[in-house]
Formats: C-alpha cells, sequence, structure tokens
C-alpha cells in the first residue's frame, strides 16, 4: 500500500495551475499557490506578494494561533505562541506543530502544510483567488462529496438485504480499487469532482442492480463493482 498519493487531477486547478494535495496527512502545496499567485498577478495586474512575506504579519500569525488552538493542535498561550514565534520563526514553529512541511531539494523542493492554513494563505494573498477558492473547495468538492455520501446508504441498505452478514469495509475497498486504482485509508476524503462522481454512480449502479434482481448473490457485487464503465 502507498504510504502518501499526491493528488493533481485537473478538478484541483485554480488559475490553470494545478494546486497538489497529498492523501498521508491531506498537506496542500504553498509552492503550488505561490505559482497561481504570480500566474494570476500578470493578468490582472496585481502587485508581488510572498507567502513567505505573509507569514511575518502579526494578524496572521495570529489567525494561524487560533485556527491551531481550536484545532488543539497547540495548546500554549497566544502570548507564549507569538514570543515563541517572534523568536523561532513562524515557518519553524508550524513545522514543529506538524503544520508545515518542506519536501524534495533543489528543482524538486516542494512546501505543504496544513489545508486550514493553505486556505489562510490563500485569503491572505489576494481577495480574488480567495473566492476561487471558496467556489472552488465548496462547488467541485464538499457537494459532489455530499451526493457520493448520499448514495452510500441506500447501497448498503440494498446489500444487507442480499447477504445475511455484510463486509461493507470489503464493498468500499473494491470501489476505491476501482476509481482510484488502489485502496488507501482516507482516500475519499481527498478525491476529486469528477472521482466522487465516480463512487456516487457505482454506489448506485449496484444499488439498482441488486433491486433488479441483476445481482443475485455477495460474489456478484464485487464482480459488478469490478467490470463497471
Amino acid at each position: 500500500m502507498k504510504s502518501t498519493v499526491v493528488l493533481k487531477s485537473s478538478d484541483r486547478q485554480i488559475f490553470g495551475i494545478t494546486v497538489k494535495q497529498q492523501t498521508k496527512n491531506k498537506f496542500m502545496s504553498v509552492s503550488d499557490l505561490q505559482s497561481v499567485y504570480e500566474k494570476a498577478r500578470w493578468v490582472h495586474g496585481w502587485s508581488d506578494r510572498r507567502i513567505n512575506d505573509i507569514l511575518q504579519s502579526n494578524q496572521v500569525q495570529e489567525r494561524i494561533y487560533y485556527l491551531l488552538s481550536e484545532r488543539e493542535i497547540i495548546k500554549t498561550t497566544f502570548p507564549a505562541f507569538m514570543e515563541m514565534a517572534e523568536k523561532e520563526g513562524i515557518v519553524k514553529c508550524m513545522k514543529g506543530l506538524d503544520v508545515w512541511k518542506t519536501t524534495g531539494r533543489g528543482e524538486t523542493r516542494s512546501v505543504y502544510c496544513d489545508p486550514y492554513i493553505w486556505v489562510l494563505m490563500a485569503m491572505e494573498l489576494n481577495p480574488m483567488l480567495y473566492a476561487k477558492v471558496v467556489m472552488w473547495l465548496t462547488d467541485s468538492l464538499i457537494f459532489d462529496r455530499i451526493e457520493a455520501g448520499t448514495e452510500y446508504q441506500p447501497m448498503n441498505s440494498a446489500i444487507k438485504n442480499l447477504v445475511r452478514t455484510p463486509d461493507y469495509i470489503k464493498y468500499a475497498k473494491a470501489i476505491n480499487k476501482k476509481v482510484f486504482g488502489h485502496h488507501q485509508y482516507g482516500m475519499r476524503n481527498l478525491a476529486s469532482a469528477s472521482e466522487l462522481r465516480k463512487i456516487a454512480d457505482i454506489e448506485k449502479f449496484i444499488t439498482q442492480g441488486i433491486e433488479m434482481g441483476m445481482i443475485t448473490h455477495e460474489k456478484g457485487i464485487c464482480k459488478a463493482i469490478e467490470l463497471y464503465k
């Protein structure tokens, strides 16, 4: 099983730049976010802004603190956090808290961070960019995720009528392998819109197949998933 998969689907494009995301920790590419801003600023005439410079703002550091505190990643007080950020540097602090990391060297060097902090960076860079990120996350991911989740329960109910002791995890893994090529825990949380739609379509297909009498035994469930086009 792969320990880390980096998602690079076209659904993750902003201003034509694909924003990579890791499945293992859900970290998103800060390097790609900076590239997004660089491309957009030449098109729209924005001023030159750097994420490293934005991180030096006390206001941004305060927002980072409350994001981390709300999620119980950090237990210290706000004054103590700000003192540490001033002494050690905000990036070093975030690395110590495992919400910021650098991978590779030279040309392959890339910076990743916690998705909550990534969205904060997008918001701070430019209002238009922030609006695009909100639309991107909501339209392409959240609504399609709801649809995939909505179809999951009817499929399980249909399977329960067919199999005495259903192994629901086995069917979910089979769908993951069909959609993603392999299974890894938490993959659906980071699926693209098209992948989520395919998951929902397979779930509908299995439900309808059982209800119409086309799938009549447990082996037929896995086979139907495998052969789904």
